[in-house]
């Protein structure tokens, strides 16, 4: 349209310019709009991440960093956008909101958070499409995205004590260390036989005496 009323004619041009102005005022009200509700969100899940965090009695959140991604084509931009988003404001909120309790939020890599094994290190299959990962060796399997978060928070863990801190931004990790995680039992086996419990009786039942 700014186009248009370059070249249009000085009454048709001044109609333009008028709608023109309309449409950035409503672009710039939409604007607005949308920074509250991203904002109101990004505390909301601030104010629901820190009180699980709280009732897990955790100390640590661990939260990926997008520009660590591997950049093809145009990933550079788009995880750029990516972490100026929404996500941004809520990576801040809960910084901010974890703070309060005495919870840190560090940033951590998050290349192959989902394509590698938490036990074994090793790449995943993908036996049910994009969204499942498996690994046949470690027998650890599901949703990627659970796979992702162990991975985070293993990275989270042993690089708690090589946090760098640099001004205005969060205590990021640089580097991904790898740790084998406990294997967990089989769900399609057989329940491995447990010691039974004894039951001890430590004193002797009061006896009653009988009337008559």
């Amino acid at each position: 349209m700014t186009q248009l009323a370059a070249t249009a004619p000085p009454e048709v041009r001044a109609q333009l310019d008028a709608k023109i102005a309309v449409l950035d005022g409503h672009r710039t009200a939409v604007g607005v709009k949308r920074g509250k509700i991203n904002r109101e969100l990004a505390f909301h899940f601030a104010r629901q991440a820190t009180d699980y965090a709280a009732d897990a009695q955790a100390q640590l959140i661990a939260a990926e960093d997008l520009t660590t991604l591997e950049t093809r084509g145009h990933g550079r931009v788009n995880n750029n956008r990516a972490a100026q988003s929404a996500r941004r404001q809520a990576v801040a909120a809960l910084a901010h909101t974890a703070a309060g309790i005495g919870i840190t939020v560090v940033s951590v890599p998050a290349r192959g958070s989902s394509a590698q094994c938490p036990g074994c290190d090793e790449p995943l299959a993908r036996p049910g499409g994009y969204h499942t990962a498996w690994c046949s060796r470690c027998r650890v399997g599901g949703n990627r995205d659970h796979v992702a978060g162990v991975n985070l928070a293993k990275r989270a863990l042993l690089g708690k004590r090589k946090v760098t801190r640099r001004r205005g931004q969060l205590p990021a990790i640089r580097v991904a260390e790898h740790a084998p995680v406990r294997r967990c039992r089989d769900k399609n086996g057989p329940t491995p036989r447990r010691p039974l419990h004894r039951r001890v009786r430590h004193s002797l039942p009061t006896v009653t005496p009988r009337m008559g």
